[in-house]
This record gives structure tokens, sequence and C-alpha cells, in this order.
């Protein structure tokens, strides 16, 4: 009897499960061995001809070193100066800043240390001593935290009165 036929599409047979393929069994990568040139090769090699022998033409065989002969004694040869390095550009510290270092530098204080126990420095160490110092004051001043005002704003307010009113001439004050 002939099968009869439908207009579905349907599966006809059973599937087949995915494991039921032979796996095959993979070699671990590797370079393959080369079995001739690789391609494009015959364009390279002509192209490498060519600038080889573009090469060769525009070479002079005649010239030689250009280094300068000695023709005389043998002199130190006059090679150009060494430029000179560049200069370290300062870097302007605010005084703020260049205070709070001058105050941490060990170097100083170990210097002032040496001084205030009576032992004896360089003559060279001195005047470097002498001018950190000197350029301690001057920020001192210049941010306003002298010594001098440091006292007046210890003062209480009824001191510095007594002490503006004795200054003060009260001479313009006389009839």
């Amino acid at each position: 009897m002939s099968r009869k036929k439908n207009r579905k599409g349907g599966l006809i047979g059973v599937r087949k499960d995915p494991d039921f393929k032979a796996k095959r069994v993979t070699a671990p990568d590797r370079k393959k061995i080369g079995k001739g040139k690789a391609s494009g090769s015959r364009q390279q090699e002509a192209e490498l001809v060519q600038q080889q022998a573009a090469n060769a033409q525009k070479k002079d065989p005649r010239h030689g070193s250009k280094e300068p002969v000695v023709l005389g004694v043998a002199k130190p040869a006059d090679k150009p100066a060494a430029k000179p390095a560049k200069a370290k550009v300062k870097v302007e510290l605010t005084p703020e800043k260049e205070l709070a270092m001058l105050e941490a530098d060990t170097r100083l204080e170990s210097l002032i240390d040496v001084l205030d126990e009576g032992g004896e420095i360089s003559k060279q160490e001195q005047q470097w001593v002498d001018k950190q110092l000197a350029r301690h004051a001057e920020l001192l001043a210049e941010l306003g935290l002298s010594e001098e005002a440091e006292e007046a704003e210890a003062l209480d307010d009824d001191e510095q009165l007594w002490r503006s009113l004795n200054s003060s001439s009260l001479d313009q004050y006389k009839d």
C-alpha cells in the first residue's frame, strides 16, 4: 500500500542526537610545516630587486667620508662647542611655602644647633646660615609675622590701650 501524503511539513523520521556524531580528535595547535612559498612572494621578490637596483644607481662610489682631513700638524679637531645645558627655570614660590621650606630645612637646623652649643662651623657654612636667616627675617616681615606683631597680639586690650596712650604725645591737646 502506498503512503498517504499530507500537506503538513512535520518530521518523517526520528532525529539523531548530536552526541551520536563521532567526535574528531584535534592535534594541539602548532605551526604547520611550510610546503612552498608564501602567497605573493613573486611580487615581493621583484620589488626587492628593483629597490636594490635603484639604491645602487643613486650611490656614487667616488664619494668617501665627509670627515675633514688634517693636512698639517695634528691639532685637536675643532668640534662645535657642546650645547649649553638648559638653565633651570626657577619656580617662584609663594612666601608662605618658602618660609615653610626654610623652617623645615634639616641642614639649617643642625648648623644652628651646633652654633647654639658653642661649636664652630666653616666660614662657607656660616655665610650660608646668615643668608638663610636673613631670608627668614625678610619673609617674616613680608608676611607680617615678625616677633613685634606677635607680642602686640599677645598683649590684652587694656595693655595695648595703655601703651598707645603712653606713646602718644598729649601736647597737641593742650589749650
